[in-house]
């Protein structure tokens, strides 16, 4: 059976920033990380050679393993990616505030839960992304119906 060669792709196709990104990502955790050891000896490889990396890692308990630990590797560079590009766009900031607004919901902290919300929702208004409204509407109106049931109920509804 042939070994796949995607995580070997998704390695080689990062810029070396976006490498030393996931190395540095990779060193908020403590402890050994056998797969940063494997993310190493993938990038070492001009042409994705398994056998090779079954060699190179023969003593190593998580051999037994491997496709396990390869497959860890591949979500968490893709995690990486994730956060170093998050920013890169307005839609990227959007989907990080309207993240941060369900959080701020579910943990109760509803007037800031509100502040995020308006700021989200004048960003998505001055760069017209406007899919972005309908998301932003329902939060704003369950922080509404929270607001309405804790009696803490201000707002104008015709406004």
């Amino acid at each position: 059976m042939k070994a796949s060669t995607e995580l070997h792709d998704l390695i080689k196709s990062l810029t070396k920033s976006e490498k030393r990104f996931f190395k540095l990502h990779s060193a908020l955790q403590s402890g050994p990380k056998n797969y940063l050891r494997i993310f190493e000896a993938v990038d070492a490889q001009d042409i994705y050679d398994e056998d090779a990396l079954k060699k190179h890692f023969a003593k190593e308990v998580f051999l037994k393993h491997f496709p396990s630990e390869k497959n860890h590797l591949y979500k968490l560079i893709l995690k990486a990616l994730r956060a170093y590009h998050a920013e890169a766009t307005v839609s990227g900031m959007l989907k990080i505030e309207i993240k941060n607004i369900e959080i701020l919901y579910d943990k109760a902290l509803y007037e800031e839960a509100n502040k995020t919300l308006h700021r989200a929702k004048r960003i998505a208004r001055e760069n017209e992304r406007f899919y972005y409204w309908f998301e932003l509407l329902n939060w704003e109106k369950q922080l509404l119906e929270e607001a309405y049931e804790s009696g803490e109920f201000t707002k104008d509804l015709d406004a």
